[in-house]
């Protein structure tokens, strides 16, 4: 079984590889998805709506597809949607509160540049 990574037409919907659901392919809107995280070999997709759909490709696969349309690297483990960016705030131990109160981890190396890019965002 291959898993193939793409964009359908209108460019704004992720097809996600194959996983085993009742439903069987999957096919979400960029725009409902707040980041992924890795978890080992698999990456987790976490959407507005609280649901998290795990998948069976590693997170730097989607990363080649999804940095050229709005998402930010901010980790080795977190891949964001840059839609939401200007929603988040970073804490003082250098992480990221998400809209929805979770917080997750920021490269020390990320962090100058994802505050420029945040202040950016705001004063568009």
């Amino acid at each position: 079984m291959t898993a193939t990574v793409g964009l359908s037409v209108g460019e704004s919907v992720v097809r996600l590889p194959r996983f085993q659901t009742k439903r069987g392919e999957r096919a979400i809107d960029l725009k409902q998805i707040v980041y992924l995280s890795a978890q080992s070999n698999y990456t987790i997709f976490h959407l507005i709506t609280g649901e998290e759909v795990l998948t069976t490709l590693s997170l730097s696969s989607y990363a080649s597809l999804l940095e050229t349309r709005g998402f930010i690297r901010i980790h080795k483990s977190n891949l964001l949607n840059g839609h939401y960016l200007g929603k988040c705030r970073l804490v003082r131990s250098g992480e990221l509160m998400l809209p929805n109160g979770k917080i997750i981890g920021v490269a020390r190396r990320k962090r100058s540049s994802l505050k420029k890019i945040a202040n950016e965002n705001r004063t568009k």
